[in-house]
């Protein structure tokens, strides 16, 4: 058996290059190694044909992005295309560079039996993987579906709305081609109208290969209230610096991230010190480490928002796995069992989030510590990336 992977891994030179230019590594890219990994692991090698997640020139400062090609320690081969990196024009150059390199491997294992993982539901990447089956007849394409794209882009223009629409269709036509769907929440397949027995659901994973250093511990003297991810309005960040200003003196509220509420944050932070955004953290260990820092982690994501319903969000992995409590909406997106281990937030409400902040506050050391180890020890054992690409497996073969 011939696996391929279509997603968005990189090399680490080309990583480290991206990062020198102002690039990020964002959390599509976290879980597209992790998921990789824990497939290895399980003994399933794949060629891996990618392209990146760069913002489109001049935020990001080169035209054109570069393709290169790197061995995976394991042997197999990476790819990720070049394409003209202008807005719009990037994603008609990105499915026409990808589906070229789909064709090339193909017919260097058109004689073989062949699993194709399409890691995100993209038009470019199901095009792709749609190029393989038109020339390797008998090929089981697997799509994993971290996030709708109806619902990743909000705030879109008039004419983003037109062409989104007519993205739609596009990967409508494409889910024909598709045999089987891992769904980051079990909600997708209704919005989607997939056949029982096609479908399953898993989360994401976390790779514990890196680590915060557990040397780390939150200060005895302030009690810091972190939010990492997107920061965007919609995700509660104004009700959560309300309910922080109620808060003592010996209280700090940490912002790591990026989004539309950077310049409320800053707004805010010009009057109230004990507010800090850090922006990108230079490192995913720096993230880790601040991360273990902090008193608590909190996630205020509007249960009543539409895309909350459709997503897992990836930062309650590494949230859970800090070992400090960790406070979060119920939205639909995230399985009640994960309730048994992190304290729910059911309102929005910013007397309510002081409250709740106020109260974890109040907790012995003991019982926080107990608190997080609990969270952290479920997602090792249970939610680890070996485990959750073996669930993957599994499926696959039914």
């Amino acid at each position: 058996m011939k696996y391929l992977w279509i997603g968005v891994g990189n090399s680490d030179a080309a990583r480290e290059e991206i990062t020198k230019k102002g690039g990020k590594l964002l959390s599509a890219e976290i879980s597209n190694d992790s998921l990789l990994a824990g497939l290895e692991k399980n003994g399933v090698l794949c060629d891996t044909i990618n392209t990146t997640s760069l913002p489109t020139y001049p935020s990001f400062p080169d035209k054109r992005i570069e393709p290169n090609t790197w061995q995976y320690e394991n042997g197999k081969t990476g790819v990720s295309i070049g394409y003209l990196n202008r807005p719009y024009i990037n994603l008609l150059s990105k499915r026409r560079a990808l589906v070229k390199e789909a064709k090339k491997w193909a017919r260097e294992n058109k004689d073989k039996d062949v699993t194709v993982f399409v890691y995100q539901m993209s038009t470019y990447f199901m095009a792709a993987a749609s190029a393989v089956k038109k020339i390797i007849k008998n090929v089981k394409t697997v799509q994993i579906i971290p996030d709708l794209p109806q619902f990743m882009d909000m705030n879109m223009s008039a004419l983003k709305k037109i062409l989104k629409k007519i993205d739609w269709q596009s990967i409508k036509r494409h889910m024909k081609n598709v045999d089987k769907y891992i769904l980051y929440s079990k909600h997708m397949a209704e919005f989607l109208g997939l056949a029982d027995g096609t479908w399953t659901v898993m989360e994401g994973s976390y790779d514990a290969s890196l680590m915060a250093d557990e040397n780390i511990k939150p200060s005895e003297d302030t009690v810091s209230v972190m939010y990492s991810g997107v920061l965007d309005l919609r995700y509660g960040i104004k009700e959560l610096l309300d309910a922080f200003s109620e808060l003592p003196e010996n209280y700090e509220l940490w912002f790591t991230g990026n989004g539309n509420a950077v310049e409320l944050i800053n707004e805010r932070a010009k009057h109230d010190g004990r507010i800090k955004y850090l922006g990108y953290l230079p490192t995913r260990l720096d993230l880790l480490n601040k991360q273990r820092e902090a008193t608590m982690l909190i996630s205020t994501r509007d249960p009543s928002e539409p895309a909350s319903t459709y997503c897992f969000p990836s930062k309650i992995f590494e949230y859970m796995v800090s070992g400090n409590p960790v406070l979060s909406t119920r939205i639909n997106g995230i399985p009640d069992e994960y309730f048994d281990y992190i304290i729910p937030l059911d309102s929005l409400d910013a007397t309510y989030l002081k409250n709740k902040i106020l109260e974890v506050a109040a907790m012995p050391r003991e019982k926080r510590e107990e608190l997080g180890a609990r969270a952290k020890s479920f997602v090792l054992s249970e939610k680890n990336n070996v485990k959750q690409a073996e669930k993957i497996i599994n499926f696959t073969k039914e």
